[in-house]
């Protein structure tokens, strides 16, 4: 009976431990998002005179997405980028304003943004016939440079002068 406590006990630690990280590592769900026909999306943008506002469904929803088109091919031009300003909460979304051409914040108008949500919190969009988002991109590829280097560090040398 102590083991099974014991047991459960040390299970529950590491959930506590790990329970609030964001981190690329822990491989629950998908990291890359396929959002669909590229051609479709487009369309639908174009007709709606709107990006797509997508929620976050992962548990944390703090990561809520806008997937934006901009131009006419639709295998080019595509955006992701977080849907409320960086400190902001979750309901002051980026709102389109199609007669403008950009990005009003729904509890701050005079915060803008524009069409490609340059200088927001981006995510990498790849298209190939479909539209996908890879929502951990920078922070993996950040993490595999840094495993990179310590698993092949340069060589250093100091030189002391007297």
């Amino acid at each position: 009976m102590v083991a099974i406590i014991l047991v459960f006990g040390g299970l529950w630690l590491v959930t506590l431990a790990i329970g609030d990280r964001n981190s690329p590592d822990i491989q629950l769900g998908d990291q890359r998002w396929n959002a669909g026909n590229a051609e479709r999306l487009a369309e639908k943008i174009a007709r709606d005179e709107a990006p797509i506002l997508v929620a976050d469904v992962s548990g944390r929803r703090d990561r809520d997405v806008i997937l934006q088109h901009v131009g006419a091919d639709p295998e080019t031009g595509w955006y992701a980028f977080l849907a409320a300003p960086i400190d902001k909460a979750r309901d002051c979304t980026w709102e389109w304003q199609p007669d403008e051409e950009l990005f009003r914040a729904k509890c701050d108008p005079s915060l803008t943004a524009p069409a490609d949500g340059e200088g927001l919190t981006q995510f990498r969009v790849t298209v190939d016939g479909d539209v996908v988002v890879d929502l951990n991109y920078d922070e993996r590829t950040a993490r595999e440079a840094e495993a990179d280097a310590e698993a092949d560090p340069v060589a250093t040398t100091t030189t002391a002068v007297d």
